[in-house]
């Protein structure tokens, strides 16, 4: 599925150019976001704040160009998680929180227009660089006997985040954003487990909500 996000991805990014540079209105948006993450300790069963800034180029435009950056966090925890291998004696993490950056280009297809109201869809290619830790704020990536013999992975990776948003904006312009996506993250480490578990690549779903304030560039 990743894969098939990714061709589509990099068509859409192949004929971005022509249309950033259509329309000289933008819109930088500031905003929070509640963040809940997929692996071997929780399925989407807690949440963790977050903030993120975003800078949308021709946003009356049907196909508008789109950078995000933003910091959060994510935690899981499963007290009965056990590998399922019996080699060597490592003692896998049972609990995690993981703080992350993450940076990505986007291109967001508008599909409803109705007054003030608009519905989108986002597709983006970008990096996300985590740090997972444990309940005494330890970095996981340091503990070598919570994964398997010579198991080690980097803490940055690509993402293809997916995002299905509305917009209102205000007769004066500004404008408030809901948006509901994915990271799709090609790492399965944010939880510092991999080989000792079984769900592939992790995930976060995230939920934002932001301030949109126009400007002329």
């Amino acid at each position: 599925m990743k894969e098939g996000i990714l061709k589509l991805t990099l068509l859409i990014l192949a004929t971005t150019p022509t249309i950033v540079v259509a329309q000289k209105q933008s819109v930088i948006t500031v905003g929070v976001s509640g963040n809940s993450y997929n692996g071997e300790l929780s399925s989407y069963s807690s949440w963790s704040s977050g903030l993120q800034i975003g800078w949308i180029f021709n946003p009356d435009k049907k196909l508008s160009g789109s950078l995000y950056a933003g910091l959060a966090s994510v935690t899981g925890e499963d007290r009965d998680f056990t590998f399922q291998t019996n080699i060597g004696d490592p003692a896998p993490n049972t609990f995690v929180k993981t703080n992350y950056f993450y940076a990505h280009y986007g291109l967001r297809f508008t599909f409803l227009r109705k007054g003030n109201v608009s519905a989108y869809l986002s597709q983006g290619l970008g990096f996300l660089r985590f740090t997972p830790k444990d309940e005494f704020d330890e970095e996981l990536e340091d503990q070598d006997d919570t994964r398997n013999q010579d198991e080690t992975y980097r803490n940055i990776s690509f993402m293809l985040p997916t995002s299905l948003g509305a917009s209102y904006t205000f007769t004066n312009g500004f404008g408030i954003n809901l948006e509901l996506g994915l990271l799709n993250s090609t790492s399965d480490y944010l939880d510092n487990i991999s080989e000792f578990g079984s769900s592939g690549s992790d995930n976060v779903l995230a939920t934002r909500l932001a301030l949109a304030i126009p400007f002329n560039r």
